[in-house]
Formats: structure tokens, C-alpha cells, sequence
């Protein structure tokens, strides 16, 4: 994990951003993941607690994004960058959230259900722009005699496209996490 109370740490994080994904052209976006994980029990070259900076860190994940793209001149027409995870303060520094790793089901712990709960709950929060992903993405299937399996097929894709239609405010698929079992 990058430490962001760590202004090298924060400088180098800008570089790699500005240097690998937009000075070289590699897209118009990207998945701006894993902000949610700053260890309980980390070192931070601040001294601060990691319990206080644990809730911090999707914040600074998202700020460090923020400032390069504006050290290199460019605003949300030209690159949008995407997160899951956020605070309070993020939208005004995120362009854009997505759901999460939703399992490949309906119901609304954590699939189809939970994707358009997620949106409709960040939307009247102040995170006016997000999505999921169509389809899902975590599919698991254990080895007999386990019942456990669940396996993207082609009526829950198409029950979330026309889903994503409707609410959400771009579109975006890839395989499950197990591509070569989907239906």
C-alpha cells in the first residue's frame, strides 16, 4: 500500500499516473482501485494513526489522481478515471464510481439487486455518477459434493444490461472472475 502521508510516496504515485497512463496515451480511463485498503495496523510516515487514516485514504487515493491529471492539464472530458471505494469528500475529486465486484446473482446482498442499491444510495449521497459492472464479476464454483456455485449465465447479463440502461451513466463489462465458465 502507498503510503500518502509520505510526500515522496504521493510525489511518486503522481509520476507513475502522469507517465504511464497519461503521457503514454493508454486510454481514456482507468480502474482506479484498491483505495479501500489501508491496513489497521500500518506505519505511517507521519506517525498518524492508521485507525483514523484508514478512513482517510480513499480520499487521498482519489486526490493523488486528481492533482496529477491537473499537473498535466487535462479535465473530466479528457480522461475518467474510476473508483469503488470513497468518503464523504470524494466526489469532488472522483468523475466517476462504480459498485464493485458484484457476484453473478439477482438478489440484493450482493448481486443485480445490490448493484441498483448501491446507485440509488450514492446518487442521493452526493456520488451522482457511477455504475456497475454488467453481468457481475464474482462468480464461484467449489468442487463436489459443495452446492456452492454461481456461475454468470446469459439471462442475469441481459437482466443487468437493461438494468445499466436505465441507471447508470456509462456501460462496462469483462468476464467474471472464472471467464471460461461463463455461460
Amino acid at each position: 500500500m502507498i503510503d500518502f502521508t509520505n510526500p515522496a510516496a504521493w510525489n511518486w504515485t503522481k509520476k507513475i499516473i502522469k507517465d504511464n497512463l497519461v503521457a503514454e496515451g493508454r486510454g481514456a480511463g482507468w480502474m482506479h482501485d484498491f483505495g479501500e485498503y489501508m491496513p489497521f495496523d500500518g506505519v505511517l510516515h507521519d506517525g498518524s494513526d492508521p485507525m483514523i487514516a484508514h478512513n482517510k485514504y480513499p480520499g487521498q487515493w482519489a486526490e493523488v489522481v486528481e492533482e496529477a491529471l491537473k499537473e498535466v492539464g487535462k479535465s473530466g472530458d479528457d480522461i475518467l478515471p474510476f473508483m469503488r471505494a470513497g468518503t464523504g469528500t470524494s466526489p469532488k475529486n472522483t468523475r466517476l464510481f462504480w459498485m464493485g465486484d458484484q457476484l453473478v446473482t439477482y438478489d440484493h446482498y450482493d448481486g443485480l439487486h445490490s448493484a441498483l442499491i448501491g446507485l440509488m444510495n450514492g446518487g442521493v449521497s452526493g456520488f451522482t455518477m457511477g455504475h456497475s459492472d454488467i453481468g457481475g464479476y464474482t462468480s464461484v464454483k467449489i468442487p463436489k459434493p459443495s452446492p456452492i456455485e454461481y456461475i454468470r449465465n446469459r439471462e442475469l447479463l441481459y437482466r443487468w444490461i437493461e438494468m445499466n440502461t436505465f441507471s447508470d451513466v456509462i456501460m462496462r463489462s469483462h468476464p467474471s472472475n472464472i471467464p471460461l465458465e461463463d455461460f
